[in-house]
């Protein structure tokens, strides 16, 4: 198993690219921008579909994999990780190279929170007890 480090960096005006535009990337849009990244999206629902090259072609400072489509979300994992750009994949813990937390933040504090088994809906209760503490 990975053991990932947290991290928090300041993402203001960096350039991460979404594939795909379901409820999950659309979450991970809503949260970076949030943050100050500057998303740029390609999904057939917004512009067109993924191709190869894509991501060295648009130069992104992270990537995530969003899409309903096993191979795509693959072939984002094999493109980013071959350009050692960071890459988070919705579908498949074992190709991501970080993991896209869940987020609770008040005015005075921010967690992330991942789960070490997969455990998505751990995660959310966590997080939503980390709001209630710190309101």
């Amino acid at each position: 198993m990975k053991k990932f480090f947290p991290l928090f960096v300041d993402i203001r005006n960096k350039k991460v690219l979404i594939i795909g535009y379901g409820n999950v990337a659309k979450r991970r849009e809503e949260i970076l921008t949030g943050f100050g990244a500057d998303v740029v999206i390609i999904s057939p629902e917004i512009n067109r579909k993924y191709r190869c090259g894509d991501i060295a072609d648009t130069k992104p400072w992270f990537v995530i994999a969003a899409t309903d489509d096993r191979k795509v979300n693959q072939a984002v994992a094999e493109e980013a990780a071959d350009l050692n750009i960071p890459v988070s994949v919705a579908d498949c813990s074992e190709e991501c190279t970080c993991y896209f937390p869940a987020i609770a933040e008040s005015d005075d504090y921010i967690a992330g929170i991942v789960s070490k088994n997969g455990d998505h809906k751990g995660v959310k209760h966590i997080a939503e007890k980390f709001c209630t503490i710190f309101s």
